[in-house]
C-alpha cells in the first residue's frame, strides 16, 4: 500500500499523474498482479486514490491521489511521519 502511495503521491509532488501505476509497482516490487490490483481497488474504495481522467478518458492503472490519500501517505508511510 505505501509503496504504491508512495509513488503517486511522488507523481503529484512533480506535477504528473501517476502512470501505468499497476506495471510500475510489479516491476519494481516483483510482486503478483492480482495482489496490486486488490490493493489499487482497496485504495480507490477508501478515496485515497482516483482514476486519471485525460479529456473525458479514465485509464485503469493511471492514478492520482487524492487529499485523503495525501494524508494516510503522511500519516501511515513518509519516512517523516508527522511532519
Amino acid at each position: 500500500m505505501c509503496a504504491i502511495l508512495k509513488y503517486v503521491y511522488d507523481k503529484k509532488k512533480a506535477g504528473k499523474v501517476g502512470m501505468a501505476v499497476l506495471g510500475r509497482i510489479v516491476g519494481d516490487y516483483d510482486l503478483d498482479n492480482k495482489r496490486v490490483l486488490f490493493i489499487l481497488r482497496s485504495l480507490e474504495n477508501e478515496s485515497l486514490l482516483k482514476s486519471a481522467t485525460s479529456g473525458n478518458w479514465a485509464f485503469t492503472s493511471d492514478k492520482e491521489i487524492t487529499e485523503e490519500g495525501i494524508r494516510e501517505y503522511r500519516e501511515k508511510c513518509s519516512e517523516n511521519k508527522g511532519n
